[in-house]
């Protein structure tokens, strides 16, 4: 995709204050004003609010799989829907690496900044600039993400005087939800909604051949080296960082004994990963077998 149809900051347009406008809060008739008329950019990104489920509709689609036309597609452009899914674990040891490993002697452990910022989720609102704080460290992140940002987070969702209650604000770790009033809704709308994005690329997988198949297949990419000397990593693979360098990211690896509870806490998400990531391969490997209609 030529340079000129991306916005410059990670794919994510800036739009008033915000250097990237999140744009999981705009309107329907924003996004194609945008794409259409207002800097004609080819791809946009949403990283900090929860996926837009109203956006499907720009598809051509909506969340149970009907195809409906639309006036927002009369001379528009029809949107195609890519998402990547990391293992749940290891995106919360790289936001770690990240955000909290600064060098400083005050560096918190991993468990510790943890529960330091899970402490911020309640601050969390659509659009806001403190956005990213607020997430970085939420447990089952893709299916509050995917589910339309219904999965609450324990804390909010109990008393803080009940046992559970207690038990969140005292551990590091949440324990894992297992009351179904809180999480079976939030979990099928989530797997509703990854049933109908054009391709859910899991991360391990991105950089592989595998990876750029499933996009030369979808996109028409073809290239996916990357240029420059603001990145650090394989820049022949794409897998590059934009500040300081490529860390190691293996959760099962570095956290050892914590590393159960948190697959543990997270097991909303491995379910949902695991399960996106075998519909990738089949449908890579197993077209000649499999129909589509079966994957869903």
């Amino acid at each position: 995709m030529d340079t000129m149809l991306v916005p410059r900051y990670h794919c994510m347009p800036k739009k008033g204050e915000l250097m990237d406008g999140r744009v999981g809060s705009w309107s329907n008739e924003e996004m194609i004003e945008y794409l259409t008329t207002d800097h004609r950019y080819n791809i946009v990104a949403n990283e900090w609010d929860p996926f837009p489920r109203d956006k499907l509709v720009l598809s051509g689609r909506n969340l149970q799989g009907t195809t409906q036309s639309n006036s927002f597609l009369q001379g528009s452009p029809r949107l195609l829907f890519v998402t990547t899914l990391r293992d749940p674990a290891d995106r919360l040891l790289s936001s770690y690496t990240f955000f909290g490993v600064t060098g400083k002697d005050d560096d918190p452990e991993f468990g510790q900044w943890m529960k330091n910022n899970l402490g911020r989720v309640k601050n969390y609102k659509v659009g806001s600039k403190a956005a990213f704080r607020s997430n970085i460290a939420r447990v089952n992140h893709s299916v509050w993400r995917f589910s339309g940002g219904e999965l609450l987070h324990l804390a909010a969702a109990e008393n803080k005087e009940s046992e559970p209650g207690r038990a969140v604000r005292a551990s590091q770790f949440p324990p894992p939800v297992t009351d179904e009033k809180l999480w079976k809704a939030p979990f099928e709308d989530a797997v509703r909604a990854l049933t109908q994005q054009d391709l859910v690329l899991p991360m391990d997988a991105m950089t592989e051949d595998e990876g750029k198949a499933a996009m030369q297949q979808l996109l028409g990419w073809t290239q996916f080296g990357i240029k420059g000397r603001r990145y650090a990593g394989d820049k022949e693979s794409g897998h590059v960082v934009t500040k300081g360098e490529v860390k190691n990211s293996n959760a099962r690896e570095y956290l050892g004994d914590e590393y159960r509870a948190l697959w543990e806490a997270n097991w909303l998400d491995y379910v949902l990963f695991y399960w996106s990531r075998a519909v990738f391969f089949a449908r890579l490997h197993c077209n000649d077998v499999i129909d589509d209609e079966t994957l869903r």
